[in-house]
């Protein structure tokens, strides 16, 4: 039976999460080829995002009226959360189509995403994010500005249309938008990291990019390198993402699939958004003083800091216990 030359590589059996790209189809130049049509097409996306922007701005900002104000507002917000999550398509092409290899191999060691356990990691994040916003609107008073209950009282200079409509751009476009970070960052970054070396290559140099620690590192500080450079002062928030990354990361691996760092991440981000939203400050999502990269309220304070840490590490422990008892593979079939 002819086989045709572009049918997907199989997934590798018996492989953790970081090995799934390593292929019999992967080269020593696929990762390179990635790396390249990866910054090509994401440039092509910024420059129609940035222009999408401005025209949107243009044609709803610049009346003279509230309503033109908010419109214009939102229609940014709607564009900003969803330039990041049309990620998921450029990765869908460069798994699909540079690597040869089945789209289901970035989500997960079974070759898809385990939809009962993303509901379960949605679940399991819950606690550990209600528990840091109770205890930041508790004991933020004098530790971090703007996340205190009073300030969410300014939600009627922006007026409740505003608010809603804000909110259903957030609820709609942010599940895609978390998705699509944890794609790129805790997915693809990870796995091109360990393709890196052959299956049959022998050393120390070897065995260390073979483990999985080279991916985690990573794939857990990428993100937080790029905002360092960008906002240098903000050191923080910086560590903050440096440890969100680093857990997230390891999760994936342990657990053999996205769907923990999609929980978590798309949890923080829906309660983070909405807060700044409600708070009247929808124009600060995106920029430097409120992340969308799923950390909880009160980032940017060694207060902050604490409280990621103890985020994260409550999510960690719950999903792992978790994942014990539910027997998640780790490893491919």
């Amino acid at each position: 039976m002819r086989t045709s030359v572009f049918a997907t590589a199989e997934i590798p059996s018996g492989e953790s999460y970081h090995t799934l790209a390593r292929t019999t189809r992967s080269r020593w130049w696929t990762t390179p080829l990635t790396l390249l049509v990866f910054a090509v097409l994401l440039s092509v996306l910024w420059m129609g995002m940035a222009l999408a922007i401005t025209i949107v701005s243009v044609i709803g900002g610049s009346g003279l009226t509230p309503e033109s104000v908010s419109v214009g507002a939102i229609a940014t917000l709607a564009f900003g959360l969803a330039s990041t999550a049309l990620l998921i398509p450029i990765v869908f092409f460069l798994v699909r189509v540079v690597q040869w290899r089945r789209f289901g191999s970035l989500m997960s060691v079974e070759g898809r995403l385990r939809w009962p356990w993303l509901g379960r990691c949605l679940v399991l994040a819950v606690g550990p994010v209600a528990l840091c916003l109770l205890l930041s609107w508790a004991l933020s008073d004098t530790l971090v500005a703007g996340t205190a209950p009073e300030a969410v009282s300014s939600v009627a200079v922006s007026g409740t249309g505003m608010f809603l409509g804000a909110l259903l751009v957030i609820v709609l476009v942010v599940p895609f938008q978390a998705a699509a970070e944890e794609m790129t960052l805790r997915g693809m970054v990870m796995q091109l990291m360990g393709s890196l070396v052959p299956k049959d290559s022998t050393g120390a140099t070897a065995r260390v990019l073979r483990s999985p620690w080279p991916g985690i590192l990573a794939a857990g500080t990428l993100f937080a390198c790029l905002y360092a450079a960008g906002h240098p002062g903000n050191v923080w928030t910086t560590a903050a993402l440096v440890v969100l990354g680093m857990a997230m990361a390891w999760l994936t691996w342990r657990t053999g699939g996205l769907e923990a760092a999609i929980g978590l991440h798309l949890v923080n981000s829906l309660v983070q958004y909405s807060l700044v939203v409600y708070d009247g400050r929808i124009d600060e999502i995106g920029t430097g003083a409120v992340v969308g990269a799923g950390l909880p309220a009160g980032a940017g304070t060694p207060f902050g800091l604490l409280l990621t840490v103890l985020q994260v590490g409550l999510f960690a422990l719950v999903v792992v216990a978790s994942a014990n008892r539910r027997g998640v593979r780790r490893v491919s079939p």
